[in-house]
């Protein structure tokens, strides 16, 4: 067998073993259990959320297009589902862009809905504004200047659900999840002008970039890619879309690293064999 007919081989191998490791885990997920386990900044979110009093208001900040959805929205989901759960005041707004508006209200309705939560009482949706830092800081000096009209066009101030709050001083939390810079709007803006609890959401590759954040305290967790997610929905017993997306991802992570120590020892013996020549 030539060299190259042998490499081909072993590609094609692996090809099918990845596709099988992506294709099992989905047929019989239903039999497959993740190890119950979640880092200390994902917890962070989850004892700070589940410490605050009944009615107690929060910010939601959706800041991501249908692009990074599938990768944002379970931990949006868990979120929700958790203040819900509360009896928190859930205010959900983006200054993402037009496009993360109805990503924003696709979310908050679906999830509103599940808990049989009532628009205007316990959640509220607001309108897309351009100007992002702007935003942030109208919202840390006053809501109602920001937002003076929900998405729905109806005065704020007449909302159930702002009662009591001014302005991001008078939130128990608020976290933004992005799939941009909207994070860091949010720490320089909101979090060091209203100086609420804040956390933060993003994708798997940025996670890294939010944890100098962790360290100096300006951010109170980190949900970081669909791991996080699951870690979430796990916190709050209930399994959906981020723990079923974790199944193949675990065989298949497991699968690569197993090819890497065999890769490793094959070479090491046809090392060893050449020296002996």
């Amino acid at each position: 067998m030539t060299k190259e007919l042998s490499f081909n081989l072993t590609r094609w191998v692996i090809f099918i073993l990845v596709a099988l490791a992506i294709i099992i885990p989905i047929v019989i997920r239903k039999h497959i259990k993740l190890p119950e386990t979640s880092s200390g900044v994902v917890k962070n979110i989850y004892d700070h959320v589940e410490s605050l009093p009944k009615d107690a208001p929060i910010i939601v900040s959706v800041d991501f297009d249908p692009s990074s959805d599938e990768e944002l929205r379970p931990m949006i989901n868990a979120l929700l589902r958790h203040a819900f759960r509360k009896n928190l005041r859930v205010i959900g707004m983006t200054i993402w862009g037009p496009a993360a508006a109805g990503t924003l209200v696709d979310i908050f309705t679906k999830m509103a809905q599940e808990s049989n939560k009532q628009y205007g009482i316990d959640y509220a949706i607001m309108p897309f504004k351009p100007g992002g830092m702007q935003i942030v800081i109208l919202l840390s000096q006053n809501i109602f200047e920001a937002y003076p009209k929900d998405y729905k066009d109806k005065n704020t101030k007449e909302l159930q659900v702002f009662k009591g709050i001014k302005n991001l001083k008078d939130m128990g939390f608020a976290i933004c999840v992005s799939a941009g810079q909207a994070v860091d709007i949010w720490i320089a803006y909101g979090k060091e002008k209203g100086k609420m609890p804040l956390g933060a959401g993003c994708t798997g590759v940025m996670a890294t970039d939010y944890y100098p954040y962790l360290q100096s305290g300006q951010l109170l967790g980190l949900l970081g890619g669909v791991s996080a997610a699951a870690q979430y929905e796990t916190l709050i017993k209930c399994q959906d879309r981020a723990i079923e997306s974790m199944k193949p991802q675990t065989v298949v992570h497991s699968l690569i690293i197993l090819l890497i120590i065999v890769g490793n020892i094959i070479y090491f013996i046809r090392l060893s064999k050449k020296s002996l020549l």
